[in-house]
């Protein structure tokens, strides 16, 4: 789940419900700006194994509904002098979802570190080895 399909104009509730975190127009603030990511626990999963910070520029969204204590937060950026969620992961059933707030613009795409971070997001997700995107 990549930037805009984690928004739901209405039921945002039942969207973070499927997906871990949504935001929802009004309640979710938002501002295109350089964020840097944090990585929280880079040694435990496989897809942030080598990261431990990432900057960007693009639009993080916070104030996202849904509790925390449901998802694995991967990366967090600092908005509103707080560390707010930007990357995580849920599982519910055999489901899994890798969510990535930043990824409105291109030029973010162009990072060859969130492209291994996309790559590697994805594999989880379908349930193959992100091992395949670790350099070593």
């Amino acid at each position: 789940m990549l930037h805009l399909v984690t928004i739901a104009d209405t039921e945002p509730e039942k969207l973070a419900e499927r997906i871990g975190l949504a935001a929802q127009p009004g309640p979710t603030r938002y501002l295109h700006t350089p964020v840097l990511l944090h990585f929280t626990n880079p040694s435990n999963s496989g897809i942030t194994r080598g990261f431990d910070q990432l900057k960007l520029l693009d639009e993080p969204y916070w104030t996202l509904l849904g509790a925390t204590n449901r998802v694995d937060v991967l990366a967090t950026g600092e908005m509103e002098d707080r560390q707010r969620p930007l990357n995580e992961t849920f599982k519910k059933g055999g489901e899994r979802v890798f969510a990535s707030i930043p990824g409105h613009d291109a030029w973010t795409f162009e990072d060859p570190l969130f492209q291994a971070l996309l790559l590697r997001g994805a594999a989880w997700a379908f349930g193959q080895p992100e091992s395949r995107f670790i350099r070593r």
